[in-house]
């Protein structure tokens, strides 16, 4: 009986010391323990990047190293050199563009709160949450609420949003829909070309573009546009409060709250992709109501009301 429990312990031994001098056993470790060490470099304390800040923290059951790259930039790169993280997470693209530049193609990294995260870094297959809504949502969204055969405007810098249009494009024409680009290089351009544009369009979709971003110039346009019975669509709340009829609005929290989860798989070995942001449908019906019966005498018909 003796000789039989020394040879069982003898195996328990040697299996124990065959899991402890695995390479897979420090990883185990933290995961048991919660330790993984995991960092967040955030771009800036603006309002959006500490929404999806909270929205990480809620979401993983980690503690988190935060670094704001505004207030040190220095000191964030002296860590992200000299450290080792299990993962780091950037919030906002100066924080994304430094990650990436500083750590190696094989360490884990995650991006949030970044537009175009390819073009910008660099890589054709990033990790983490873009900040854009897949165009071909969008062109279904409006045709569902605003009806088919829709001539949507599209205001855009063709150096940073051309590829952008003519995913727009593309989408417009699977789902019945004419896509008008409306090229600008610089902002002096927009009101001649806008102007010229009336007669031909009946929807003016904002997007993301450094060229048109202006809350005084966005504000003008969409009033300049609904005094022509041109239905606004823009890309976050400010839009629905001076009058656009539609807006698809991004929950920045919600993205962090993705982002953490994105984490969890990303320390448990699973591949990573980039996802599309989670974001809403915010829709003005007294706007709609004044395009469609106020300009139903000088143009035609807008289409179906939702």
């Amino acid at each position: 009986m003796a000789v039989r429990n020394n040879i069982f312990r003898g195996i328990a031994e040697g299996l124990l010391l065959a899991i402890l001098m695995s390479p897979l056993w420090p990883g185990f470790l933290h995961a048991r323990q919660g330790k993984a060490n995991i960092a967040v470099i955030v771009s800036s304390q603006i309002r959006p990047y500490i929404m999806a800040l909270d929205g990480l923290r809620s979401g993983l059951n980690y503690p988190l190293t935060v670094y704001y790259l505004s207030s040190n930039p220095e000191l964030v790169r002296h860590y992200l050199k000299q450290k080792s993280y299990s993962l780091v997470i950037s919030i906002g693209p100066e924080a994304s563009t430094l990650t990436w530049s500083l750590l190696r193609p094989g360490d884990k990294k995650i991006a949030i709160m970044v537009l175009d995260p390819q073009d910008l870094l660099a890589d054709p297959d990033p990790c983490g949450v873009d900040l854009r809504v897949p165009m071909k949502d969008q062109i279904h969204l409006i045709v569902d609420r605003l009806g088919d055969k829709r001539k949507i405007g599209i205001l855009y810098n063709p150096v940073e949003n051309k590829k952008w249009v003519e995913q727009a494009q593309k989408a417009g024409a699977d789902l019945g829909v004419r896509i008008i680009p409306l090229a600008i290089h610089k902002r002096q351009e927009i009101t001649k070309v806008l102007s010229s544009a009336y007669q031909h369009i009946d929807t003016l979709l904002f997007i993301p573009d450094s060229t048109v971003i202006s809350e005084a110039l966005v504000s003008h346009l969409t009033k300049d546009a609904l005094l022509h019975g041109i239905a606004v669509v823009g890309y976050n709340h400010f839009f629905m409060e001076i009058g656009a009829v539609m807006a698809f609005t991004i929950n920045y929290k919600e993205v962090g709250t993705l982002g953490a989860e994105i984490a969890g798989k990303v320390l448990s070995g699973s591949r990573c992709r980039l996802l599309p942001p989670p974001f809403k449908v915010e829709w003005n019906k007294k706007v709609w109501k004044t395009i469609t019966e106020d300009f139903a005498s000088t143009k035609k018909s807008k289409g179906a009301v939702p």
